[in-house]
């Protein structure tokens, strides 16, 4: 006898559409490859209209269960520039990356995790409907919200590690702050527990900052301040001059990355308004003040 849920996936995308996505999912996917900063490229693969309306009916049952208050990224209220905040007054960080995050979450993790939310009937209906290759795509909604749930346990068991050490994750970047030096021994349980939980690390981007540290592309100055740095802000003077005084650059780009500006550096970008306030005409900063 079909479920809830299954009735309800019926009757929005057909039986038959249904059943297609069930037996190839990746049928439904467009897939294209973006180069990678570190090299190489990234595989995302985008939900097509028909799978994309199935994802979004299963998303409220994939978010019944807590996140975890160490998760960073993708669930409400969360932000780098929160992120960074909790590691404000650590002197010591350490950085750990987990390597293909997404695609690394097995049909068993889920399986794992969701017994309790979905039938037994359903648990494989709804892993096939957002999993691509045996793991999860870069590139589907459902994937940032399951991965999260599904890493519970590890970053609970993270998080716990030490008295003296704050622990968050933004996505696949694990960090952790302490006003007391981190010894290698706590580096290595670390690592131990994201391998017994079924994941790898990347070992080119384990490290520690004491001097330059730096969350999630955020730089965390010695006074415990917060900021995009001097050659962000540098280049963004630059741009809006440029902007505003000679009507080069795109606009969107700009006033996003002034945006950026505002957020972690609110007082620095008031400066910036005040110094060319009087010369916008095409309403870059919005109404005058």
């Amino acid at each position: 006898m079909a479920t809830e849920l299954r009735r309800t996936l019926e009757n929005v995308l057909g039986a038959e559409t249904l059943e297609s996505i069930l037996v190839n999912s990746r049928a439904f996917y467009d897939v294209y490859y973006i180069k990678k900063q570190s090299g190489g490229s990234r595989e995302i693969c985008k939900p097509r209209p028909q799978l994309l309306s199935a994802i979004r009916i299963v998303l409220p049952y994939l978010q019944r269960i807590p996140a975890g208050k160490y998760v960073a990224a993708y669930e409400k209220g969360c932000s780098v520039k929160r992120n960074a905040q909790k590691h404000a007054r650590g002197k010591h960080l350490l950085h750990l990356d987990i390597k293909d995050f997404f695609p690394s979450v097995s049909r068993r993790m889920f399986m794992e995790t969701y017994k309790k939310v979905f039938a037994a009937a359903d648990l494989d209906m709804v892993w096939n409907i957002i999993s691509f290759n045996d793991g999860l795509p870069i590139g589907s909604p459902a994937s940032p919200f399951v991965a999260n749930r599904v890493l519970y346990g590890l970053d609970k068991k993270l998080g716990s590690l030490s008295f003296f050490v704050k622990y968050t994750r933004y996505a696949d970047d694990m960090i952790f702050s302490s006003r007391r030096y981190i010894q290698k021994v706590f580096i290595s349980q670390a690592e131990a527990a994201v391998k017994a939980a079924g994941f790898s690390l990347n070992p080119n981007k384990t490290y520690c900052m004491s001097s330059r540290k730096q969350v999630t592309g955020i730089i965390i100055t010695d006074k415990g301040k917060l900021s995009v740095g001097t050659t962000y802000k540098k280049t963004l003077k630059g741009d809006i001059y440029k902007l505003l005084l000679k009507d080069e650059g795109d606009k969107s780009v700009i006033k996003g990355r002034f945006s950026y500006l505002a957020q972690i550096e609110p007082d620095y970008a008031e400066v910036i308004r005040k110094k060319y306030q009087a010369y916008d005409r095409i309403g870059f900063f919005g109404k005058k003040r």
